[in-house]
């Protein structure tokens, strides 16, 4: 293999478990803002919009 090429293996191998752990914490992070959302939302008034604009 030519250097650049195990450059990029080596690039890529150190990148992807990164890019895991970011996607995962992203889905539990969603998911525990939806969760939040069945309780808080009635309890101060947290509107569709309101909700929608800080959940991004």
């Amino acid at each position: 293999m030519s250097q650049e090429l195990r450059l990029i293996r080596r690039i890529t191998l150190k990148l992807i478990p990164f890019l895991i752990l970011l996607y995962l914490i992203a889905y539990v992070d969603r998911s525990a803002v939806g969760f939040a959302k069945l309780h808080m939302g009635a309890d101060i008034g947290l509107g569709d919009a309101a909700y929608g604009l800080g959940a991004g």
